[in-house]
């Protein structure tokens, strides 16, 4: 093998999209996209902005906390299979070894993208002002463009909708 072709194939590998794992590399789940817009949930004292997230697949989903204080991010169902990116998730909860969870300090962010249409509900566990100490914020992410329709419904309605 000549040097050039050495050369061609090691620029090849790295342009591959051969990605570091980190937490995600249990599942083999790359930690950060290149395709997909970002929707941001920003985490206030007792309550999220927006509570509620259209995105398509392939989207990130980025928490961002504003708080002073800790916030964690729980999924309530399995996430095992649905991830195509995830940063800052792991840590598992529970001997459910599906179950992902974020804990993010102030001004810390982390994000997961989905590869499916699905709707996904999550919770906010953060330290509360108003209540005896910690608040549970409900949120959900609707991925598919809008709840209950599939990607390619959604792609109709919005061609139609554009006409």
């Amino acid at each position: 093998m000549s040097r050039r072709s050495a050369i061609i194939i090691a620029l090849a590998m790295a342009l591959s999209g051969c990605q570091h794992t980190g937490l995600g590399e249990r599942y083999g789940t790359p930690t950060i996209t290149r395709t997909g817009e970002i929707k941001e949930i920003i985490i206030r004292d007792d309550d999220v902005s927006p509570a509620i997230v259209t995105a398509h697949p392939g989207d990130e989903i980025r928490w961002i906390n504003r708080q002073q204080d800790e916030a964690r991010v729980i999924f309530l169902l399995p996430m095992e299979g649905q991830l195509s990116c995830q940063r800052g998730f792991g840590g598992l909860m529970s001997a459910n070894e599906n179950q992902y969870t974020a804990k993010l300090r102030a001004n810390e962010t982390a994000s997961v993208c989905f590869k499916h249409p699905s709707e996904i509900k999550y919770v906010v566990r953060a330290n509360s002002a108003l209540s005896n100490g910690e608040e549970h914020i409900a949120g959900t992410i609707n991925i598919g463009g809008r709840q209950g329709l599939s990607n390619k419904e959604d792609g109709g309605k919005r061609a139609q909708s554009s006409q």
